[in-house]
């Protein structure tokens, strides 16, 4: 019925006219089945409702940005947790983090100890990786995600 309550097994021409008498549309659910199993709605309704999820849908994507924090090759222990708390903040939005070192002079022949802060930094934080420590040039990366169930929902 098109108050979501349920006809029973009805007759297809009744279910017309039960379509016809309430100004709905008689949609099919599910052919397989015998009898068919039919629904009566406002289908402009329903396709404007799903029309309306995917836009939020799309919305709710564009929110999960990309964030980058630069750390230096020589941070002090205070600076690294006052960045972690920035991250943890970010992950906490649902965005993505981009952690990354960029190495100069000597400290190049070093990036090990680079790496090294890196995950230090992922453990103070908390953040599922993404993708893993990585070197590309004179930089050296890590994308952390927000843990499943740890970032805010927002109705």
């Amino acid at each position: 019925m098109s108050d979501g309550r349920s006809a029973g097994v009805v007759s297809l021409d009744q279910a017309r006219y039960l379509a016809r008498e309430h100004n709905l549309d008689l949609v099919e659910i599910s052919s397989t089945n015998d009898p068919p199993i039919v629904k009566l709605l406002d289908y402009n309704k329903y396709r404007y409702q799903q029309e309306k999820l995917a836009r939020q849908a799309q919305v709710n994507r564009k929110n999960n940005q990309l964030k980058e924090m630069r750390l230096s090759f020589s941070i002090d222990e205070h600076d690294l947790e006052t960045k972690a708390n920035r991250a943890r903040e970010f992950l906490a939005e649902g965005h993505f983090v981009r952690v990354f070192i960029k190495l100069r002079g000597r400290e190049n022949v070093f990036p090990g100890k680079a790496k090294q802060i890196l995950f230090d930094f992922q453990n103070r934080v908390g953040g599922a990786e993404e993708q893993p420590v990585s070197q590309v040039a004179n930089k050296v990366q890590l994308t952390m995600k927000p843990k499943k169930g740890h970032a805010k929902t927002e109705n």
